[in-house]
């Protein structure tokens, strides 16, 4: 049976969503983001000096090595300087003045990236705050996770990348940000004079990481320290732009089309989108990483991209940098002699209507089902569940063991939950085991595998995300799978190194619903869910799917309910 550590472990593991509808999330995180912000005003003048070195030894080879310095008096007063192996740049900001000098054709996006994360961890705040307010919101490992999308089209199919920020609840400091043209990694951090300071920040992919060596009040400048109208500078300064890929594309010059390598696993046709970033000549420069329907293709992908030749994107007549996506379409087939599987998504759709009648969107019902577990102070608890289904706006699940309870319920556009007492963790964990099949809006096509395999000794179909060693071995921290048989039934399930196996199916109104669910961890028993009865619903009052007080957003959670 679980102890009461495993039990820990598998709540941090999960990330339940934070239901806090109080909370004011874009007032937090922009609080977070100026506690450490160095370049707004109100900052004392400093002098800063960062070393810059490849994370991995691995990425020594790079020649993401260098320095970044930075004199500053204000957001519009101030000298950097950065400097790698292939490039040198100077510039100075003083009021309306600029002035650069510039050693190399290309600033690389990695050094420019990691240049404003070190005084700016979040640029662009008021666009990332309003992104917070609708982000998902997750409690994970003593932090709080906001994370959205950013969409991208090419004009015709639209691909998304991941972004968001991580606070480290214990601190309320930035553990990491991303979005389109910005990312960071922050820790060792001190004050200087009211901010709190990250000393060591990571950023780009190979990661590069910078130490700050030097952070100091700026003291007694030189005079010609911020002299934007000195001799020796360039004639054109030299700029980045966040650019949309349509436009970008408005510049793209005819290319031969990608040759796509057949593909033995995941879908043979879909879509891809990638950041990339283009010199003052046209040419990628950079190329971020890929997401992609199939990961088999993304180094052809890669290639081809990298490969693109645009005219030169200008701005008032100047050629600028740019920093841009590219999204594309890929088409495939198998190799021969390969069966060819559906898509994920196609087996947990019709999973959940085959085995979950509440998803196949039948009759209204109620279903009844205990459980047993060991609950706080090492007692064996029997549990009751009760799910009361009237219709997708409509419903009631609530489970109960000891002096625990957790209530999730539903009626027309508002959703509520509450959850009370020790072992309310222990609860939910068994609400997932009832219903683990992921939400379609909550994983990536690309990350599953499938294949045949065997469930419980029966013929199945295996649909997993992780590693897998040679030896067939899970890594128990990573994979996650699900085993369907030939009808769509849900047999088994794989998750943090849990299994769950699912018997004794009998028809109701259509669906096979499994009426022993059993949670394994190490070989052994740990919780055994019995449902007892399942029938017809009747007249439910109204009232049933409210629970006054206890409104909560439901989003990207793992589960469609």
């Amino acid at each position: 049976m679980y102890t009461l550590r495993l039990i820990a472990v598998l709540v941090l593991m999960l990330g339940f969503p934070r239901f806090d509808p109080a909370a004011d999330d874009a007032g937090t995180v922009k609080k977070v983001a100026e506690r450490s912000t160095l370049n707004q005003p109100g900052t004392k003048p400093f002098h800063l000096k960062a070393i810059l070195a490849p994370k991995r030894v691995s990425d020594e080879g790079s020649n993401r090595t260098g320095e970044v310095e930075i004199w500053w008096v204000s957001p519009t007063q101030y000298r950097r300087e950065v400097r790698s192996p292939e490039f040198h740049q100077i510039a100075i900001v003083n009021g309306a003045q600029e002035w650069q000098k510039n050693e190399g054709d290309y600033f690389p996006e990695w050094l420019r990236e990691i240049s404003v994360a070190l005084i700016e961890p979040v640029p662009r705040l008021n666009e990332v705050l309003k992104q917070v307010e609708d982000a998902d919101v997750k409690k994970l490992f003593g932090t709080t996770q906001y994370s959205w999308t950013i969409p991208s089209s090419n004009g015709e199919i639209q691909g998304t990348i991941g972004a968001g920020l991580s606070i480290t609840d214990r601190t309320g400091l930035l553990q990491y940000v991303s979005g389109f043209g910005w990312s960071g990694e922050y820790s060792d951090y001190r004050d200087f004079h009211g901010r709190t300071v990250a000393r060591t920040v990571g950023a780009g992919s190979p990661e590069v990481v910078a130490k700050v060596m030097v952070l100091e009040d700026l003291g007694a400048a030189p005079t010609d320290l911020f002299d934007a109208g000195a001799s020796g500078g360039d004639g054109t300064l030299l700029r980045t732009l966040l650019v949309n890929e349509v436009s970008l594309r408005g510049n793209l010059q005819p290319a031969a089309p990608p040759e796509w390598p057949a593909l033995e696993d995941g879908p043979v046709e879909g879509a891809l989108t990638t950041t990339i970033t283009v010199d003052r000549s046209g040419k990628v420069r950079e190329v971020g990483t890929i997401v992609s329907n199939n990961p088999g293709v993304n180094d052809t992908a890669r290639q081809t991209i990298a490969a693109m030749q645009f005219q030169p994107y200008l701005q008032d007549g100047v050629p600028v940098q740019v920093v841009s996506r590219i999204t594309m379409a890929f088409k495939s087939a198998r190799p021969a002699g390969v069966e060819a599987f559906d898509t994920a998504r196609s087996y947990f759709e019709r999973g959940r209507r085959a085995g979950f009648p509440a998803a196949a969107g039948g009759s209204p019902y109620v279903l009844h089902a205990t459980f047993q577990v060991r609950i706080s102070g090492g007692l064996i608890g029997n549990g009751q569940y009760t799910d009361t289904w009237m219709s997708d706006t409509e419903w009631r699940r609530e489970a109960t063991v000891g002096n625990s309870r957790v209530i999730r319920a539903r009626r027309a556009d508002k959703y509520y939950r509450e959850s009370d007492g020790p072992d309310a963790a222990l609860l939910q964990i068994a609400m997932r085991s009832l219903e683990p099949i992921p939400a379609i809006d909550t994983f990536v096509e690309s990350d599953w595998k499938i294949k045949r395999d065997t469930a419980n000794g029966v013929n199945a179909i295996r649909v997993l995300t992780g590693y897998v060693n040679p030896e067939g071995e899970f890594d128990p921290e990573h994979v996650r799978a699900f085993w369907f048989d030939d009808s769509g039934k849900l047999l088994k399930t794989y998750y943090l190194g849990n299994e769950t196996r699912r018997s004794e199916f009998q028809n109701f109104a259509g669906v096979m619903v499994a009426h022993l669910i059993q949670l394994l961890h190490n070989g052994g028993l740990a919780m055994s869910i019995q449902v007892t009865d399942i029938s017809a619903g009747g007249n439910v009052p109204e009232s049933t799917f409210e629970l006054h007080g206890q409104e909560w957003t439901h989003q990207f959670t793992d589960e469609v309910r």
